[in-house]
C-alpha cells in the first residue's frame, strides 16, 4: 500500500501517477477492440484505509491543477490535465490524467468520439449519466443512445471511436479521465463530433428509464 505522507512528496505522487496507468492499462487490455468496446467496473479499495478520493487529493496537493471552462465547448463543464509526460520524464509514457468536472444541470456536452485515443474514466465524486452508442460518428442519426447512471466509485472503460457524452442534474458530478495516450485539450485531434448533433437535452422528450443488474467476478486488484 502507498502510506500517505504530509505533505505530499514528488516521489510518491509520481507512484500514485504510475499506479494509475497501470490499473488504466490493464482495464484496457480487457476491454475489446471489436463489437461493444465498453466495458463498466467499479474501483474499491482492498484493504484498511484505502480510499481512491484520497489518493487522489495526495496527487492533487503535489500537482495542483486549476480547472479551466469552457470543455469542449460545454460552458458547465471544465478540466485541466496532469502531462504524464513531462512530470514523470519518461519516454515511455505517453498518457495523461484529467480531472473534468460537470456542474449541476450540464446537459449541453454534444456526444463525441476520441479517434486517437482510449479512456479509463473514475467518476471521482457526484452523480450524472453517461451516455453512448454503438453506432459509428460516420452512421450517427441520434436514434440509439444508451443511457447509464454514473455515480461515485463507477469505472468507464472504452477504447477510441466510441461515441459518448457525460451529463448532470441537480448534481454536480467530478471525473477522473487516463487519456491513453493524451493529446491535448487544444488539439484538433483531441475529439469530433458526428454530422448529427446530439446532447442530453434531448432526453427529456423522450425518457427512457429501466433497470439493470450487472454482475461480474472479480478483477485483478492492484495496490496503490
Amino acid at each position: 500500500m502507498l502510506p500517505v505522507h504530509k505533505p505530499v512528496t514528488h516521489d510518491s505522487a509520481n507512484t500514485i501517477l504510475r499506479s494509475l496507468l497501470t490499473l488504466a492499462h490493464a482495464s484496457l487490455d480487457a476491454t475489446p477492440h471489436d463489437g461493444v468496446r465498453l466495458r463498466l467496473g467499479r474501483i474499491r479499495g482492498t484493504g484498511p484505509g484505502v480510499s481512491c478520493g484520497t489518493l487522489i487529493e495526495e496527487l492533487e496537493s503535489a500537482y495542483p491543477l486549476n480547472l479551466e471552462y469552457p470543455f469542449e465547448s460545454s460552458d458547465r463543464v471544465g478540466g485541466a490535465v496532469w502531462d504524464c509526460r513531462k512530470i514523470l520524464d519518461d519516454p515511455f509514457v505517453t498518457d495523461g490524467i484529467a480531472k473534468l468536472h460537470w456542474k449541476p444541470y450540464a446537459t449541453d456536452l454534444p456526444i463525441h468520439t476520441h479517434d486517437h485515443a482510449d479512456r479509463f474514466i473514475i467518476v471521482l465524486e457526484g452523480r450524472g449519466f453517461f451516455h453512448w452508442s454503438t453506432q459509428s460518428a460516420a452512421t450517427f442519426d441520434g436514434s440509439a443512445i444508451e443511457t447509464i447512471a454514473a455515480r461515485s466509485r463507477d469505472v468507464f472503460v472504452f477504447r477510441r471511436g466510441l461515441l459518448h457524452t457525460f451529463s448532470t442534474q441537480q448534481h454536480g458530478m467530478t471525473l477522473l479521465s487516463v487519456q491513453l495516450p493524451m493529446i491535448a485539450f487544444d488539439d484538433p485531434d483531441q475529439y469530433r463530433l458526428p454530422n448529427h448533433r446530439w446532447t442530453a437535452d434531448a432526453l427529456a422528450s423522450a425518457p427512457r428509464s429501466r433497470i439493470a443488474c450487472l454482475l461480474q467476478a472479480p478483477e485483478t486488484t492492484l495496490h496503490l
